[in-house]
């Protein structure tokens, strides 16, 4: 690396991390004020409550590394170009692409570093701090707060439909399960009263059972006072169930989908944010090239502030496309795959176009 690309690299490390930490406590502290009364309210240790909010700081951090980079971006060119030395630099034949270069190079890392913590940390850490909020500080399962009633599943050719799901007694109330074979016509049929969650080695415990075999026009009943009820589920999963695409990685958020497709599901507003997965990290670069224009000012020739405002509102208008775009997407007025790249497609000519126009012509 050339001797002032090492200039420019350190002073926009050094800026963006002041940026990025001081945003993220920002941030932090708002959170905290927030909801500490309802956290506290409920009781909860110390430790509880330091880890409910240490488990919301990955998500915090990748939500802030584009403005952090906006930050780094507009503190580090603007203030270079304040003090003439960008016009310096410019003057002794050096384009604005090749002074751009660790920008580049930067902006480009934290996007697959985003890509990484959206994909490994992000998700475990929401679905943690979930977890923690609900079951450890709420106490929701022991309260009975996650009974819901009316529900269905599908598993191979077996479904499952449930009156009442308690989740204080962990028990169902009127369970009826039909098996179908490949015609889709049912050939069994069974009916439980109460279904009671025994333990984790032995799995749900069905009682009084009324269970028809149908066999063309005939149909044989058989009663059982209690019967094992072979399903793969826990209690937890009826409470706990994960549709939320921010808890979900990509893999998982693709295998939930296909699962939902295969249990006759329509998935059409998972489809977006799927592909948002992997277009989306991609908002860290982008936003740092489309304010770099702004930057370039020298002080003479305008004014920071304004020049930083303008910047900044152009940076923002990124999201105000990806949240009409992802709509759109999920209303099926646009493909999932165009919607979800749409954002990035247009925001990358704009900056591409804008950062064209500051070479100044031969």
């Amino acid at each position: 690396m050339k001797l002032l690309h090492r200039y420019l690299f350190g002073l926009l490390w050094r800026n963006f991390a002041i940026g990025l930490s001081m945003f993220v406590f920002l941030f932090l502290m708002v959170d905290i004020f927030d909801r500490l009364d309802n956290v506290m309210g409920h009781g909860a240790s110390a430790w509880l409550i330091i880890q409910y909010f240490a488990c919301k700081i990955p998500l915090m951090v990748t939500l802030m590394l584009p403005v952090a980079l906006i930050f780094a971006t507009l503190f580090t060119f603007g203030l270079l170009s304040k003090s003439s030395e960008l016009t310096a630099m410019r003057a002794s034949g050096l384009t604005v692409m090749w002074l751009a270069r660790p920008l580049v190079m930067f902006g480009l890392a934290l996007s697959l570093l985003s890509l990484f913590l959206n994909e490994v940390v992000v998700p475990y850490s929401e679905r943690r701090q979930k977890e923690l909020y609900n079951i450890e500080i709420q106490q929701k399962d022991k309260k009975g707060g996650y009974s819901q009633s009316d529900f269905w599943w599908r598993d191979g050719n077996n479904f499952y439909a449930i009156d009442l799901f308690n989740s204080k007694t962990k028990s169902m109330q009127d369970l009826s399960a039909f098996e179908v074979n490949e015609e889709w016509n049912v050939i069994r049929r069974t009916d439980a009263e109460s279904v009671r969650w025994l333990a984790p080695g032995l799995g749900w415990n069905m009682r009084n059972i009324v269970r028809y075999h149908f066999d063309g026009d005939k149909v044989k009943i058989e009663r059982l006072p209690d019967l094992p009820l072979p399903i793969k589920e826990t209690p937890r999963d009826f409470y706990e169930f994960n549709d939320d695409p921010s808890t979900m990685s990509f893999m998982e958020l693709r295998e939930f989908i296909s699962h939902q497709k295969n249990n006759g599901v329509s998935t059409t507003q998972y489809l977006p944010d799927l592909y948002g997965k992997l277009s989306m990290p991609f908002v860290v670069f982008l936003t740092a090239m489309l304010v770099l224009p702004f930057t370039l000012l020298p002080a003479r020739s305008g004014s920071m502030a304004q020049s930083s405002i303008l910047a900044i509102f152009v940076a923002f208008a990124y999201y105000a496309v990806d949240s009409f775009s992802i709509s759109m997407g999920r209303a099926e007025l646009l493909p999932p795959l165009l919607a979800a790249w749409t954002a990035n497609i247009v925001m990358g000519l704009v900056a591409f176009i804008l950062n064209a126009g500051t070479e100044a012509p031969r």
